[in-house]
């Protein structure tokens, strides 16, 4: 499957897009492992369709790392603070390499322990929440990961924005193993703001306000309007636990406290053997026949299997080769690029001449 967009796209090479990204990023100051693991996450947020956490973000991360908004992440602080814990003072870096080596220093101890918590606090956003929990699963581990964002929501019959949209994920080994990564407002911040970039409309049912509490259909509008979890009720409590987790008990800026740029925020993962309750684990090698089932049952019903759609769309990708980015995405990214380095923007410009 590879969505039909309503926009002018180009066709981007995996590799290329890869070496270019890589470029651009050492060219701010990003160590080579930093470089790698943010152009991999960007291109696996693009094969999977995720595209508000792909090429989109290039800008930001770029602007922000070559005006010192953040620093590389090189400077973060490794801590072990327990026999099963490991906390990332990311100082202020951008979120990718923070929250691997949080995921990485987790998963070392669950090898040892059964379980290994992964913290990090003075960080910035770190992209699409699968990516880390897919990384664990493929490493035979269940994986959760939250992250506290500035605030977007406001409690149940309120009208100032207390607390972010605060995305999780979780997802475990196995094919069919349920891969989910939500955030709590009816769309990511980042498709509204993709919306916006390409003159699309809200569709009216996702329930976006504007400053004035009326329901839009204007991105634009939407940005300047609190919002409301979807959910109601449970859904701003799931946002309070991702808060409390990812922000108070990292040490990192919580709730009402995250500043407006969405800076000094926290990450929390948890890490967790199939073997890790003794009996009960032992069994795990049937739980993926276990969850093919369950997907099954979920699929015969006409409804979509979480990781169906992000798997597809990632397979057929991989198999053609490409990526299909919006036009108006890729502009903006060159722009970017060739500010900080114009031999890393050239490929992907010509690509923009046709």
């Amino acid at each position: 499957m590879v969505d039909a967009p309503d926009f002018p796209t180009v066709a981007v090479g995996i590799e290329l897009l890869r070496k270019c990204l890589e470029q651009a990023f050492s060219a701010v100051g990003c160590p080579r492992e930093e470089s790698m693991l943010i152009a991999d996450a960007l291109i696996q947020a693009e094969l999977c369709e995720v595209t508000t956490h792909g090429v989109f973000r290039v800008p930001g991360y770029l602007d922000g790392l070559a005006s010192g908004r953040y620093r590389t992440g090189d400077h973060s602080r490794i801590q072990q603070t327990g026999p099963a814990s490991i906390l990332i003072d990311a100082q202020n870096a951008l979120g990718y390499l923070p929250a691997m080596q949080a995921l990485d220093g987790a998963i070392e101890v669950a090898h040892e322990l059964g379980v290994g918590i992964g913290g990090v606090r003075n960080s910035n956003e770190f992209g699409r929440a699968a990516y880390y929990v897919e990384a664990a699963a493929a490493q035979g581990f269940i994986a959760l990961i939250f992250g506290n964002t500035l605030p977007l929501l406001a409690g149940p019959g309120g009208t100032v924005a207390t607390h972010g949209n605060n995305p999780f994920a979780f997802s475990a080994p196995g094919e069919d193993a349920p891969l989910f990564d939500a955030a709590w407002t009816p769309r990511s911040g980042g498709e509204v703001g993709r919306r916006r970039l390409l003159g699309l409309p809200l569709p009216l049912e996702w329930g976006y306000v504007d400053s004035d509490g009326q329901p839009t259909t204007d991105p634009a509008a939407a940005q300047l309007g609190v919002q409301t979890a979807i959910g109601g009720a449970k859904g701003f409590g799931i946002s309070l636990l991702v808060d409390m987790l990812a922000g108070t008990l990292t040490g990192a800026a919580s709730g009402p406290g995250v500043p407006r740029d969405n800076s000094e925020v926290g990450t929390f993962i948890l890490v967790l053997s199939p073997r890790v309750l003794g009996d009960f684990g032992d069994a795990w090698p049937s739980y993926p026949s276990q969850f093919g089932s369950a997907a099954a049952a979920v699929r015969a019903s006409g409804a979509r299997w979480p990781g169906d759609r992000s798997r597809a769309a990632r397979t057929a990708n991989l198999d053609r080769g490409w990526v299909a980015v919006a036009t108006a995405i890729l502009e903006r990214a060159v722009d970017s690029m060739t500010r900080v380095s114009p031999s890393a923007a050239e490929p992907l410009a010509v690509l923009l001449k046709g």
